[in-house]
Formats: C-alpha cells, sequence, structure tokens
C-alpha cells in the first residue's frame, strides 16, 4: 500500500472514529458501563523495568471491554431499529455484551456462537436472554447463521464484534480514561484479535504523545502485515486451513484485522514496531501472576498484555535511547473462564 493510500484510508476511518465520536460513546454508555479501576503491583513493576497501571476491564459489566462497545452501538440505534433487534456473532464475551445491551434498551436479541465457546462464556450470554444459536466455528459459518437470525427477527441489525464504528468507537472509551486517568503514559499494551479495541485506543489516542503497542497470541502476524502495509499476508489455502488461531486465549481467535475500520485505524496510527507477540506458555504464566500479584482471577486473553510486558521484545522497546517507556497502562480485557481451566493454568505453574 502507497504512503497516499495509507494516509487516505486513516483520514476516511477517522471521519467515523473521530476522538470527538469516542468522547460521545463515552457519553451515551455511561449510565450503563463502568469506569473500571486501575491497580498497580510493585513486584510486576520490578519485573517489566517500567511503571505499570493495569486497566481492568475484567470487572466491567459482562466481564468484558466488550460492553463499551455493544452498549454505544445498540444505544445508537434508533427506536425503530431496536424495535425489530440486534443480532451478533461471538466467541463469548461480545455475545454477552450485545445481549445485556439489548436488555437494557429493551431489544429483541439473538447471538449465535461457534460449537467450541466454553461453557462459562455460554452461561454469561443465557443470563441476559437472548436466543442462542450455535454454528461451527469457521467465519463462514458465523457470518451465514447471523444472516439468518437477522432475517428471521425481521431485518435486525447485525452487531460486529470488531469491524463496526459504534463499536470501535465504545473501545475507544478504555483510551480516553486511561489518558484522564493516568498523567503522563508512554504507552497503552492493548490485546489485539479483530482490532476493535486497538483501533478504538489508538483514535482517543491520536495526537497526544502515548504511544499504543499491540499483544497478539503468536501466529496472528499483524507486525508482519503492518510492515508489509497488506492487511492479508497469509496465502489463500492456509487461511482456508486456519481460519482462526489455535490459542489457550480463546477470546481472540482472529487472524486477520476487520477490513472497513480496524485495518486503515491499525495501520494508520500504529508502527510496524509496536507489535508484541505472546505464546501460549507466555499468557499461562502471565495469567499466574495476575492472580498472585494482583489478586484478580482473569481469563486467558486478560492476561495478554502482561504476556507482551514481560517479554524481550517489550524490553527492547522500553530501553529504546529515544523513545523509552517508563510508565505505560496494560489493558486486562477479560475475566470470563471456566473454573476448571483457570484451576488448570493455576496450577500448571509456580509463580
Amino acid at each position: 500500500m502507497s504512503r497516499a493510500s495509507k494516509i487516505a484510508g486513516l483520514k476516511t476511518a477517522l471521519t467515523t472514529v473521530s476522538p470527538q465520536s469516542i468522547r460521545a460513546a463515552a457519553e451515551r454508555i455511561a449510565p450503563y458501563a463502568v469506569r473500571t479501576p486501575v491497580l498497580r503491583s510493585d513486584r510486576i513493576d520490578a519485573l517489566a523495568g517500567c511503571e505499570v497501571h493495569f486497566k481492568c476491564e475484567h470487572l466491567q459489566v459482562t466481564g468484558s471491554f466488550k460492553a463499551r462497545g455493544a452498549l454505544n452501538a445498540v444505544l445508537s440505534l434508533s427506536d425503530a431499529e431496536a424495535a425489530v433487534g440486534v443480532v451478533a456473532h461471538s466467541t463469548g464475551n461480545h455475545g454477552a455484551a450485545v445481549a445485556r445491551a439489548a436488555q437494557a434498551r429493551g431489544a429483541p436479541c439473538a447471538i449465535v456462537v461457534p460449537t467450541v465457546t466454553p461453557a462459562a462464556k455460554l452461561a454469561n450470554i443465557a443470563r441476559y436472554g437472548p436466543a442462542v444459536v450455535q454454528c461451527e466455528p469457521s467465519p463462514a459459518a458465523r457470518r451465514a447463521a447471523s444472516e439468518a437470525e437477522a432475517a428471521r427477527l425481521g431485518g435486525a441489525t447485525i452487531v460486529h464484534p470488531f469491524d463496526d464504528g459504534r463499536v470501535i468507537c465504545g473501545q475507544g472509551t478504555i483510551g480516553l480514561e486511561l489518558l484522564e486517568d493516568v498523567a503522563g503514559l508512554d504507552a497503552i499494551l492493548v490485546p489485539v484479535s479483530g482490532g476493535g479495541m486497538l483501533g478504538g485506543v489508538a483514535a482517543a489516542c491520536a495526537g497526544t504523545s502515548t504511544r499504543v503497542i499491540a499483544v497478539e497470541p503468536a501466529g496472528k502476524a499483524l507486525g508482519a502485515a503492518l510492515a508489509a502495509g497488506e492487511r492479508v499476508i497469509f496465502d489463500e489455502a492456509e487461511l482456508e486451513a486456519r481460519p482462526t488461531l489455535a490459542t489457550v486465549a480463546d477470546a481472540m481467535p482472529t487472524r486477520l484485522l476487520g477490513p472497513n475500520l480496524a485495518w486503515p485505524l491499525s495501520y494508520g496510527l500504529l508502527d510496524a514496531r509496536d507489535v508484541l507477540a505472546v505464546d501460549d506458555a507466555a499468557i499461562e504464566a502471565a495469567l499466574r501472576l495476575t492472580a498472585s500479584e494482583l489478586k484478580q482471577a482473569v481469563e486467558p486473553a486478560g492476561a495478554v498484555a502482561l504476556a507482551g510486558l514481560l517479554s524481550p521484545a517489550f524490553a527492547a522497546l522500553r530501553d529504546d535511547p529515544e523513545r523509552p517507556l517508563r510508565r505505560v497502562a496494560a489493558v486486562v480485557c477479560g475475566g470470563n473462564v471456566d473454573a476448571g481451566t483457570l484451576a488448570a493454568i493455576l496450577a500448571g505453574g509456580g509463580d
């Protein structure tokens, strides 16, 4: 992609996901969302080699950051649109978030989930009363089932989990709150799957001195995509064979950023060097450290940013003499985990 195309794509995306629209989202969702706390740990500071502030989105309503984007999307609907209903496809957290937002709005709701969705996330969705439809765990199957449910409801609005401007603006309120609550942030570490939170936080930080650093499960290769300027860097056969990531962070299966907004925001606002990849062992070790030092139970995806903080790649960024990182934030994105999975990971190491 040429520099001119990159700039044009970013400008277009920022007309939808602007600092002003993120502030409007913050006002819209305030009666329903939690302004989540920020936690600290001296030991984690010592391990990371810098001052770390943890944004605790696992304490958000529905147990994940997804509530912000879902609320903004559903509350933005006209009364006529809300009366017809909303549909979402999800590995769990977005589904619960949309179901809860629909409940708050009084809108009919259907949630499509893959058959591999953990029991804890299914239970979290069900508590808000939507129709729940299971499908095969492929992007194509999820899209087809969502479209069928939208038609069944008479033309319901499908709320995409990460490539909807209203959703991205809602997720961007995380960055807005961090900038207001923690002075002098050098960087915010953001877990990335489809790119909705990453794009929203990056847009919230645009024009400030705060960098946004993406942390991804190994195999996603976002850093390579940003360096190449190409959203799709895998060949078609590989994508068809492995449309989703195999990772302990089950909330982060998406291999590619959303093409319409998530990709141009991330490509336009991030440095390709500001992407950290972490494997399952690092994620599990970070989850144990979260439990022992922050005294918080989180899902594996909720420990991804901390895993990035403890990686050698972060140490290289932290100690760059031209752009050192001394005060950073990390987003703890969710806490919806099966008790058995959590117990197994906690028992798996000696942290």
